[in-house]
């Protein structure tokens, strides 16, 4: 056991040449960071999520809900207000992102700061938490666990901060614990981990009655955020908005991952690469629970939270990657504590100095790995397919590429959802929506290959190939070659050539012959063109010069986006 010298020489003023380094390397991640917001793929729940903020004007509920709840939306609805086309509100959601994954990170070095560390320390726990892959990979996602668990390290920070907790204190940690929730049901999680540290603090002092008393606070103020959700998006149908909060996702959050059978794969995936950063949280955690009842009222909570979290989190069913930003926060409080324990060796304090600064450097480097899976065919994608749409004109893709555009339903095709398109068929969902309101653009993914064996009659004869991974209502002509086009969006057509521009020319449709243009209804249509180039589209009328660019799909949106 180090004694209090050990401890005291450990905790000395740290000299200004080493505080300025701490700073650099903090800011050098945090633009890392903005640079990740800018510059990584995106993972096709980040389209979704940022996506359905659109609906809260309007529809809201007969589109999203009750699947799950839809705080995050609020969050989001921010880029939707500021930007002006689709890439600019994926940025601007991104940008939005970042800055409150900052926020996290100060909220985080405040509550190291309530544990008593000093600031250099507080620092040092900032980095460590910054140089996990899975934090300064994901803490910018446009998904709902950003957001959620911003509200939860907040929460820990409200009853932390004081050795003495006031009602007030409770009933906001509650609120806040009640709008992580909001975000997403994961944060269940939260909850249940600030109600057990809570708890678990007063039982260790003896206090039965403190206990109770602390629980019933904190749950008020969980059900006062949860039941002015419910009035606000409810009204007079709140109950219904309660009901599907607690039973919505159930079946999501219970069987969900039943269809990916590898995911635990990315528990392995993050131990490996940030093994020394874990060994040094996860020893911490442990040396610090064998003497829970020597620690302060704060760091015993922080303690019983921060084990509770990363327990639950590293046992849930579906472990993608973006839900271990769950525990990573509360992990890292706990990154400095070995140090402490080897204050009365100095070489084996030096060697876990070194230990960790080689983590920080292992981490810089696996960025520089990490900043080669880029985003900008996807955004180019996003960009086409915008512009050969009108404001209120259709696309269909299943994950929501498109957030300030219209889709046939809801449908989300993860791999559930291909599952069941596959074994419905022609009642399945997908299949309905194309031939149902018939979208005048699809954007190709791997997943429309998935389900393309059910679709295929809707696509082939019906559209063309506007561009790589972009599909437009529409049918290919030859001079003098009779054509059958399955006719999808009904309305004026034009002959155009492989650039956009116009061409005039002449079209035999059903024996009569169109200069120009032709009107086509759904359904079946024998198409000639008897005039004009040797080939051309024939499209939608509309602007497409130099919106065109037909080639081969070449490129997979979502390749390497968990690696």
């Amino acid at each position: 056991m180090p004694t209090e010298t050990d401890l005291r020489v450990l905790r000395a003023p740290v000299p200004k040449l080493e505080m300025a380094a701490f700073g650099a390397a903090i800011a050098a991640k945090l633009a890392i960071l903005f640079a990740f917001a800018w510059h990584a793929r995106f993972v096709m729940d980040e389209f979704v999520f940022l996506g359905n903020a659109k609906y809260l004007a309007h529809d809201f509920f007969h589109t999203i809900w009750p699947a799950k709840t839809v705080g995050y939306a609020v969050f989001f609805d921010l880029a939707h207000r500021i930007g002006w086309d689709a890439v600019s509100i994926l940025r601007i959601g991104r940008f939005q992102t970042a800055l409150l994954g900052c926020a996290t990170v100060a909220l985080v070095y405040a509550c190291a700061r309530a544990m008593g560390e000093s600031r250099p320390r507080a620092l040092s726990i900032i980095l460590i938490l910054l140089c996990f892959s899975n934090f300064i990979e994901r803490i910018f996602r446009t998904i709902a666990e950003p957001v959620a668990v911003f509200f939860a390290v907040a929460a820990l920070l409200v009853v932390i901060r004081k050795s003495a907790l006031s009602w007030r204190e409770l009933i906001g940690a509650g609120v806040l614990s009640g709008l992580s929730f909001l975000c997403t049901q994961k944060a269940v999680y939260f909850n249940v981990a600030l109600g057990i540290g809570l708890v678990a603090d007063a039982a260790m002092a003896r206090s039965l009655a403190g206990s109770l008393r602390r629980g019933g606070w904190l749950v008020l103020g969980w059900l006062l955020a949860i039941c002015a959700y419910c009035l606000a998006f409810g009204g007079a149908d709140a109950l219904a908005v309660a009901h599907g909060i607690v039973f919505g996702p159930v079946e999501v959050a219970t069987h969900g991952g039943d269809v990916y059978p590898d995911l635990r794969r990315f528990v392995l995936q993050t131990l490996t690469r940030n093994a020394i950063l874990y060994l040094a949280c996860f020893s911490g955690m442990i040396l610090s629970l064998a003497q829970i009842r020597a620690l302060s009222g704060q760091r015993r909570i922080a303690l019983v939270f921060s084990l509770v979290i990363t327990v639950l989190v590293f046992l849930h069913n579906q472990p993608w990657p973006y839900v271990f930003i769950m525990a990573l926060p509360f992990v890292a409080l706990w990154a400095l504590v070995p140090l402490d324990r080897l204050a009365s060796s100095p070489r084996a304090l030096k060697i876990a100095v070194a230990g960790l600064a080689l983590a920080v450097a292992l981490s810089f480097a696996r960025n520089a790995q990490f900043w080669r899976i880029d985003n900008a065919r996807q955004l180019q994608t996003v960009a086409r397919a915008e512009a050969l749409l009108a404001p209120r004109e259709a696309y269909f893709d299943g994950i929501a590429m498109l957030p300030n555009r219209a889709e046939p339903s809801d449908l989300w095709l993860d791999k559930r959802a291909v599952l069941l398109t596959l074994a419905q068929r022609e009642r399945s969902q997908a299949y309905r929506n194309l031939a149902g309101a018939a979208p005048k653009v699809i954007i190709w993914s791997y997943r429309m290959d998935e389900i393309y064996p059910v679709v295929a009659p809707l696509i082939e004869h019906s559209y063309v190939t506007a561009a790589p991974n972009i599909r437009l209502a529409g049918s290919p002509l030859v001079r003098g070659q009779r054509v059958l086009f399955k006719v999808p969006w009904p309305g004026r057509y034009r002959l155009y050539d492989r650039t956009g521009s116009a061409v005039p020319g002449f079209v035999t449709v059903g024996g009569l012959t169109s200069a120009g243009h032709v009107e086509l209804a759904r359904g079946l249509a024998t198409l000639t063109l008897a005039g004009g180039p040797y080939e051309a589209f024939l499209l939608p009328e509309g602007d497409y010069r130099g919106r065109l660019w037909p080639g081969p799909d070449d490129f997979d949106l979502f390749a390497d986006v968990y690696n």
